[in-house]
């Protein structure tokens, strides 16, 4: 094979999509060889979009799918096993699509995470992919923070990642989660005012040192950047920590998807 060359069956596929924006990337272990967004606004833009990643990368090896920053309840496991509709319309209101759980033991005990649902996008990407594997980003987000946050129980962190139409912002404190949402309030300082008045009902976070993470749609001297200057004295737009073939000019807005590599 000649230097730099691909085996596309030992590559993988990892895409997100919002309801508007299709966010894939095209990746050999830890190296990213693509990552675009496509503006897809509904399911006939999402098959032929489908269709065309599938095209380019024809017999890609294994393919992962995520909603990209969607609005879901979090709870123990013992309390929401069997009550996933009731705790999604009990925290996001009534709805009648049907919730995703997924589970994880990253929080102190096993918890379930559960999404609202894009309708249709589960069986358009599996009637391309029959095997593709769903996953939670809004669940790996918040795994991968805390587990960082570990090697540092005394600080604080707030994390937050910005999409096209919605934010998740969650708090950690001395190891733990202490608090997550989604929200798609971006204009102005709506993402510091949520972010500010969950630091202030956790008592004890206001005594910690703490520091914002910043990823996603976001610049170093952007908006937000300067909002938050305004409140903490460390404040950080966090690229990926992954190899590139070809460096983007923002690595920040791939950092949701990066975090869904097969060796992260």
């Amino acid at each position: 094979m000649v230097t730099g060359a691909t085996k596309n069956e030992d590559s993988s596929l990892l895409m997100a999509w919002s309801g508007n924006h299709l966010q894939w990337l095209h990746c050999q272990g830890m190296t990213v060889l693509r990552s675009e967004t496509l503006a897809v606004a509904d399911s006939k833009a999402l098959r032929k979009a489908l269709l065309d990643i599938k095209s380019e990368l024809e017999g890609v090896g294994s393919v992962q799918f995520a909603t990209d920053l969607p609005y879901f309840s979090m709870a123990p496991s013992r309390v929401a096993l069997g009550r996933e509709k009731a705790l999604q319309t009990l925290h996001l209101g009534g709805d009648a699509i049907l919730p995703v759980s997924f589970y994880s033991e990253a929080f102190g005990e096993e918890a379930s995470l559960i999404e609202q649902d894009l309708p249709g996008f589960q069986d358009e990407v599996e009637a391309i992919w029959p095997r593709a594997k769903r996953v939670s980003m809004a669940l790996m987000f918040l795994e991968s923070v805390v587990l960082e946050t570990r090697k540092n129980v005394s600080a604080g962190c707030v994390a937050i990642h910005v999409g096209h139409e919605r934010a998740l912002m969650a708090l950690f404190a001395e190891g733990g989660l202490m608090w997550s949402m989604t929200t798609d309030d971006l204009a102005g300082d709506g993402i510091l005012y949520h972010v500010v008045n969950a630091i202030k009902r956790q008592e004890r976070t206001e005594e910690l040192e703490m520091e914002v993470l910043l990823t996603g749609q976001v610049e170093e001297n952007g908006e937000l950047m300067q909002s938050f200057n305004r409140f903490f004295e460390r404040v950080e737009v966090k690229a990926p920590e992954v190899e590139w073939e070809r460096v983007p000019s923002h690595p920040q807005h791939a950092s949701t998807l990066t975090r869904m590599l097969p060796c992260a």
